[in-house]
């Protein structure tokens, strides 16, 4: 009985609040690493530096018409959040990299995706 009343008061880990929005962008292959630096030095996010490398390094195990899909947990405005992020090789070394997350966390993700193809077409 004491446990279940000391259980009452413990504090519990805070818990990120659920994906609810999506965005994504077809890539070349060797596009991705640096989309996914660009993000993870995005002063908002607090994002595993190592996500870009991991990411891009695993493309190449995806076959064509597959998909592969990463969670990461990170922060975005100080707040805990989680990411997740699919890519499906939609052609060879073209995947489609699709995010998951909140609502604010995919309006960034997505003005980000914006400002990286306009700075290709330059």
């Amino acid at each position: 009985m004491l446990k279940f009343v000391a259980d009452l008061f413990k504090p519990t880990d805070p818990k990120a609040p659920p994906i609810t929005s999506e965005t994504g962008m077809t890539f070349d292959s060797i596009e991705v690493a640096p989309f996914l630096t660009r993000l993870m030095n995005n002063p908002r996010f607090g994002l595993p530096i190592s996500t870009a490398g991991m990411v891009a390094d695993q493309l190449s195990d995806i076959a064509l018409d597959q998909t592969r899909r990463w969670t990461i947990q990170g922060a975005f405005d100080g707040t805990m959040t989680t990411i997740d992020i699919e890519a499906f090789m939609d052609a060879i070394n073209a995947p489609e990299i699709t995010f998951y997350g909140t609502e604010a966390v995919v309006a960034e993700i997505d003005r980000e995706l914006i400002a990286f193809d306009e700075a290709q077409e330059t």
